[in-house]
This record gives C-alpha cells, structure tokens and sequence, in this order.
C-alpha cells in the first residue's frame, strides 16, 4: 500500500477543490483506484488533520489538556477568539481547507467509480472501494459538524457547513445541521450495504494485503460505529444504542487490557490511521526523555486530578509510568504518539471499542448502563471496589458525569473529549480559563467567505 501511494498518488493527494486531479491514467486502472482509495487515508495524517490539530493538538488545547506553556488563565482563553487572535483563527482556516481538500478527492473517487469502475475487476472490489470512500466521506462531513455546527439539541436547524458530493466548483450554501446529519446517515446507509461482504480481517493478509489489516481503513465495523456516533449527536438513542451493541457484539475486538506495548490500544482499534515515520514527524509535542521542554507534557496535579490516580485510578493503565504515560519530574508525558517499537508504533486511534461501551451506557436505562461504563473502567485496571453502583437514587446527572470522567481519561490527546462537552453544552469543565463555555461553534474561515466556493445563503 505504501508503494502504491509513493507511485501513484503524488498528484492526488494534493489536489485542491478547485483543481483538476490529473485523472486520465489513475483511473483507468484496478491498481489505480486502489492508489487513489490509499491516498486518501495517507492525506488524512496531515498535522492540519488526524495526524495533529483534529486529535491530539488543536482539539485537545481546546480542553485547555496540557501545562507545557503554564499560561495564565487570561492567555489560555485567547484560543477562544477564534476571529482575531491568529494562532486559532489560521488553524481553523487550515483545517477547514484540508477537510474539504479530502471530501474533493472522495467525490472525485466516487465519480470515478461510477464511469471507470468496469476497470476494477476483483470481485467485491468495486463495491469495498466504494463503501470507504462513502463512508470516509460521512466521516469528513461528521467532524465538520460537530466543530462548525450548531449545538444539535439547542437548534438543530441552525445552518452548519456547505454539502458538497459533485467534484466541482460550484459555490454551496451552508446546510442545516439537521440536514447535513440525514446526508451523513445517507452515505452510511449506502456504506453499509456496500460492505456487508467485508471480512474484516484485522491482520496482515500476505496473499492479498489490499483487504488485510483492515483496522487501517473504514471497515464495516467502522461505519457501524460511526453510524452510532451519528445517532448520539443527533438524541436518537435507540438507534446509537443498536449499532453500538452490533459493533461490541460481532466485530471481534477485545477491550485492551495492557498498553505497555500497545501505546494507542490499536488492538481495540476500529478505525485507525498510521502515519509514517511518526517519531521523526512528531519529536517537537512527544518524546521518550526527560526533560520535557515545548512537548505536551501535562503535571502531576493535572494528571492526579484528570485520572483519580490518588484513589479508584491507582492501577490504571491509562496513566500509570510505563504504560499511558510516561512520569517525570512533575512532568508526565502521554505514550499514544511515542513510536517507541516496531509493531505497534506510528498508529493513530480515530474510533476505539471503548467508546461504543460509552455510547451504549449513555443510550440505555441507568441500571444497565452502569454495567458498560464499569467494564471499561475494569479492564482499564480500576478495582471493582470502585464500581459505579446502580440504585433508585442514581441519575441522569450522575451517569453524565460518571461519563465525563471517563471521556477525560480514555481519549486523552485524541481529540473526542471537545466533542462531549460540546453535545451536552457543558458550561464549564476541569481547567476552564473562561467564567462561561460559549465557545463550541467555529466562525467559518473569513477567506471561505469572501473568496471560497460558499454561497453567503
């Protein structure tokens, strides 16, 4: 796959929305469309997107995460002023840029598929490159949402971010979010049905590396999760409740137990990115040797009061020495993007097991959810002694901040934890430098507005 890419994608994964994609010989090939599909996901890694500000760094300072700078809370909250301070408003211009470079590559794949697909002639082939790239694109649109839409159980109908499925220049006025979430459901649908002859082989294939390791792309099982995702931002319970339960019960992945090897819980991973040469491209925010200078390094007081690490936390894997983190001098260093050996290194986490025992603890009555919300903390090393206990008292409120908790300690540096204040419009969270959290919806990039390809509608 990686040849594939370095022969055939230079030109494509460069393209811009209104830029042709130099197409007359990609695709007029099985191996071509396999390129372009593989182009897609090595783009994603870009640091304007997986592979930086959309998990660990732009996302997560959002959530005020790391003590490297040991700023005042006055100069903490400048990340807020999205439209005049130029470090937030720069990044969001070029993560709005890089996301719809992508989708533009999808619709072009996708357009491609239908007039050039007779060239894929692998059976089931045509219908796996196509499942990817629908779902690749809900995905974009999703993260879309969820940063420049509206709070969704505020007002739904607010307008979110232009839909674009054609490859072209056309300008597209903003959708309504309650709209633009049905358009992401459709592309999951269709996904779904495309893929539903997906083996998911989780390993390497050596006979046939193309539907090998499948973790690496979107996978059947990763469109369910997805779909589950949708269907909590949405308040449609019931609905994120099944296709969480369907992920848990049939995708064959197992909780991680022991992240010593296994930094990122690849092995529980049911969407995930692998960025080459990640050690080398990311030295400057993480690193194996004291001390730690500009990295991401979080204190002890951060890490004891994120992690509970004084009490129910004590032997959890997410932050103890060796395996989530790496403790120093009142510096403590997350191992998620460390590299540090040659199986599990240079992995990038997008859509974990875990979360799908979240959003089903979330979806279901409060005695039931109590049960998924201890299974994680269980295998994660917290004793039962701790267990969150069901009982006539126990509410709504008390499952949300049981949840709460759980999302700060189990995606820390990945970017989600933004994502749950905002849905359930959190006014304030652990090391908010601002009296009120108002701060969730992004103002579309100003040069989108005055020279991009959205109508001002």
């Amino acid at each position: 796959m990686i040849l594939m890419m370095m022969s055939a994608c230079s030109d494509w994964v460069d393209v811009s929305p209104n830029t042709d994609v130099k197409s007359e010989d990609l695709f007029t090939s099985e191996s071509g469309f396999k390129s372009a599909l593989i182009g897609i996901y090595g783009r994603m890694t870009d640091q304007s997107l997986y592979g930086g500000h959309m998990t660990f760094n732009f996302m997560e300072k959002l959530v005020q995460r790391y003590d490297n700078n040991n700023d005042s809370d006055d100069v903490r909250a400048k990340i807020y002023d999205y439209k005049n301070q130029s470090d937030p408003k720069n990044t969001l211009a070029s993560i709005w840029s890089a996301m719809y470079q992508d989708i533009a590559n999808i619709n072009s794949l996708l357009t491609y598929l239908e007039t050039n697909g007779h060239y894929i002639t692998t059976e089931g082939y045509w219908e796996m490159i196509k499942g990817e790239a629908l779902g690749l694109r809900a995905f974009h649109y999703f993260d879309l949402l969820r940063m420049w839409g509206p709070i969704y159980a505020q007002d739904s109908t607010a307008k979110a971010v232009p839909f674009r499925d054609k490859f072209n220049s056309d300008k597209v006025a903003p959708m309504a979010a309650n709209e633009l979430a049905h358009k992401i459901l459709d592309d999951l649908i269709e996904a779904e049905k495309l893929l539903k002859n997906d083996k998911v082989n989780w390993a390497y294939k050596f006979d046939e590396p193309f539907v090998g390791e499948r973790g690496y792309r979107m996978n059947k099982y990763a469109v369910k999760a997805l779909m589950a995702r949708v269907y909590l931002w949405m308040g449609n319970k019931t609905m994120a409740a099944a296709y969480a339960r369907s992920v848990i019960n049939e995708c064959g992945l197992s909780l991680v137990r022991d992240n010593q090897t296994d930094v990122s819980m690849h092995d529980e991973t049911l969407f995930g990115l692998s960025m080459y040469n990640m050690s080398e491209k990311l030295n400057s925010y993480w690193k194996t040797a004291l001390p730690f200078n500009n990295q991401l390094w979080i204190s002890d007081n951060n890490r004891t009061t994120v992690f509970e690490s004084m009490t129910c936390g004590i032997n959890d894997i997410r932050y103890k020495n060796g395996f989530g983190f790496i403790h120093g001098d009142n510096q403590n260093m997350c191992r998620k993007y460390l590299g540090e050996n040659t199986f599990y290194d240079e992995n990038i986490p997008l859509i974990r097991l875990s979360e799908m025992y979240y959003i089903l603890a979330e979806s279901v009555s409060l005695e039931e959810s109590v049960e998924y919300i201890n299974k994680v903390r269980n295998t994660r090393g917290i004793s039962r002694t701790y267990d969150i206990i069901y009982s006539s008292s126990y509410t709504d409120v008390e499952r949300r901040e049981a949840l709460l908790k759980e999302y700060q300690k189990e995606f820390f540096a990945e970017g989600q934890f933004f994502y749950f204040l905002k849905r359930h419009n959190y006014e304030t969270f652990y090391r908010c430098p601002v009296a009120k959290m108002v701060y969730y919806v992004f103002p579309i990039p100003d040069d989108e507005v005055e020279f991009g390809s959205m109508t001002g509608e």
